[in-house]
């Protein structure tokens, strides 16, 4: 190992025989590098040269170091260096783990993070939220101070006035999710407007952003991050963070201000001509490919788990960071912790100055990937609402079923490869799409009465579906956002959940509540291995002959786990308009079924089905045997 490779980046605090000393590491292009700090209070400032550690690299790239005696906690820096015979100035550490006033601070924060909750991979059920999205509205019955902040995750107790409904963290635990992830924490540019974004134009990878604290010292944004992460797992819930590491809010030549201005050839992509990659569709394309740009993705995913206790990770255009560079992140995350999500989006923006790592790209390797298959097969492709699926016109039946088999006849080499979703918070709202859909259609085809049923299918099918189950904040109520689509720019009128949803439509909730119990509860509805797939899944008219209705999905579960209560299922979907007659399989025991849920509603009245049931439109059905 040379020497270069054992040093880490960032800034360190040491102490040795009582005497202090802050080291400053970072990689530049550079002839030349230092440091500057300047205490908030005095003013004072002290300057030191960073020494270049070993040799450039084939980018021209090195290590620079320095030690200065002391301990600079609370003073601000940025480093200066020298290039070609050019002076940058005023460049902001990319390891900076806390930013504040556009300036890296050198901190220490000892908040203790509460340990990650146990859980296995299968049983994630993901919820997506957007830090601000979630209690900013007054409906959500948390404290104003802590409104669409950190801190309002971690409220309790929070309901809509004058009611029982739950909101906030309560609502998210009622609901039976057991992994909130979050919309990107870390710091963000705000170019569009000046009190809204979604977070996907990061500035600085490893700090968190400061507009979500509630208090305003200076670390508040770490303290409270840290103790929304706390609560959450106090209540059982894990956190995944959504991570935008394939570009960030730099521009080429004239905006730079962190990795591009260190290290531009080493950082980002350019083509030929001189000009940037920009597979993000953003304005450049982070270089994860090179040796310090593959360097500093893997420490910095791996920082935040130790610092943060953070539980894993959504990548925000995966398929843009080089399928070496997830395999070598996912072993090393693996290796602190074998339960940690790795997961992302297998697709680009645009052309990209790599093969994209895309959907079979990671077949064995430890991640997941987004499965559009089912989302476009379920409500048709999300750029074209003249587009439909099994919802709206029961078609796409194929991609529907290589969805609930996990994706292991497609793209993946196992179930926990793949996130079976109908919605998130790129494109429509599932119930948008629904009504704009129904806006193109003949009259009275899809009324309001209609979405919610197909709402219910909706989830009914990705429920009992093998994989991990992916559900976007308020879709368990019928969450509208104006018939927009990407609102990231679009402010809280348009994006804030409105908690009066919840109530209006309870009945809505209550059916996703069901069957994420229903899924939780049951082994055979979470398998792990495509031999137990194989084994358990029959559907009813490939692989057992029986005749179906048209527009309609049936399948068969067998316990291959060996752990579930019942030894077999069956799952019945009717997408035609019309009240369809299923016939039913025989079965472990002959054919006497009890029927769990039917036509939007979970029974409890012990009903039973022998030779057939009949199935209301746009509906579903879910019988059971016990061993």
């Amino acid at each position: 190992m040379s020497e270069s490779s054992k040093i880490t980046e960032g800034v360190r605090y040491l102490e040795e025989g009582g005497a202090e000393r802050t080291r400053f590491t970072v990689y530049a292009e550079a002839d030349a590098v230092q440091v500057r700090l300047v205490h908030p209070g005095t003013r004072e400032v002290v300057l030191s040269e960073l020494e270049s550690v070993g040799r450039a690299d084939a980018d021209g790239g090195r290590l620079w170091k320095t030690e200065i005696a002391g301990d600079f906690h609370g003073w601000a820096y940025y480093y200066e260096i020298e290039r070609e015979g050019k002076q940058l100035g005023e460049i902001v550490d990319p390891w900076a783990v806390l930013i504040r006033h556009g300036r890296g601070w050198v901190w220490r924060d000892e908040t203790p993070v509460e340990p990650r909750p146990a859980m296995r991979p299968e049983e994630a059920v993901i919820y997506e939220l957007h830090i601000r999205d979630y209690t900013r509205d007054p409906s959500s019955g948390v404290s104003p101070r802590q409104r669409g902040k950190y801190l309002g995750l971690t409220e309790r107790g929070t309901r809509l006035e004058g009611t029982e409904v739950r909101t906030g963290l309560d609502n998210i635990i009622e609901l039976g999710a057991n992994v909130v992830q979050v919309m990107p924490v870390h710091a963000f540019s705000m170019p569009y407007d000046p009190d809204y974004e979604w977070g996907y134009m990061p500035n600085d990878y490893n700090a968190p952003h400061h507009r979500y604290a509630s208090a305003t010292d200076l670390g508040a944004p770490i303290r409270e991050l840290k103790e929304m992460v706390s609560t959450l797992h106090k209540a059982g819930l894990r956190v995944t963070l959504d991570v935008v590491y394939n570009h960030d809010a730099e521009r080429w030549p004239n905006k730079l201000r962190s990795l591009m201005a260190l290290a531009p050839r080493a950082y980002f992509r350019f083509q030929k001509d001189g000009t940037p990659w920009d597979g993000s569709a953003c304005g450049n394309e982070f270089r994860s490919d090179s040796e310090a740009g593959r360097r500093f993705l893997v420490e910095s995913v791996k920082y935040w788990v130790r610092e943060y206790g953070i539980d894993g990770y959504r990548f925000d255009l995966m398929g843009l960071i080089d399928q070496e560079s997830m395999r070598i992140l996912t072993r090393e995350l693996h290796a602190m912790d074998p339960t940690i999500l790795v997961y992302g989006e297998p697709w680009a923006g645009g052309p990209c100055g790599i093969e994209v790592n895309g959907k079979g790209k990671q077949r064995g390797l430890g991640w997941g990937v987004f499965n559009d298959d089912i989302r476009d097969g379920l409500r048709g492709r999300v750029f074209d609402l003249d587009d439909h699926g099994m919802l709206t016109r029961g078609i796409r039946l194929k991609d529907v079923k290589d969805g609930i088999v996990g994706g292991i006849r497609t793209f993946t080499d196992g179930p926990l490869e793949c996130l079976n979703y109908a919605e998130c918070h790129d494109n429509h709202t599932l119930t948008d799409r629904l009504q704009l859909v129904a806006r193109r259609m003949p009259e009275g085809d899809i009324d309001q009465e209609q979405i919610v049923r197909l709402s219910k299918l909706a989830i009914l099918t990705l429920a009992t579906s093998q994989g991990i189950l992916f559900i976007h904040s308020g879709q368990e109520f019928g969450r509208m956002k104006a018939g927009e689509d990407n609102t990231y720019n679009l402010g809280d009128v348009v994006n804030n959940i409105r908690w009066t949803d919840k109530r209006d439509h309870s009945d809505l909730f209550a059916f996703h509540r069901n069957c994420i119990t229903m899924r939780r509860v049951h082994p055979m509805f979470r398998l792990t291995t495509s031999e137990d797939i194989e084994q358990s899944v029959r559907f009813l008219d490939d692989d057992l002959g029986i005749k179906l209705p048209e527009k309609s999905i049936g399948f068969m579960l067998e316990d291959a786990t060996g752990r579930d209560e019942w030894g077999c299922a069956v799952v019945l979907l009717n997408a035609d308009t019309q009240e369809r007659n299923f016939e039913l399989p025989e079965g472990l025991h002959g054919l006497m079924w009890h029927i769990e849920a039917l036509d939007g509603r979970f029974v409890r009245n012990g009903a039973t089905a022998e030779q057939s049931i009949r199935v209301s439109g746009r509906s579903g059905a879910v019988l059971r045997q016990r061993k």
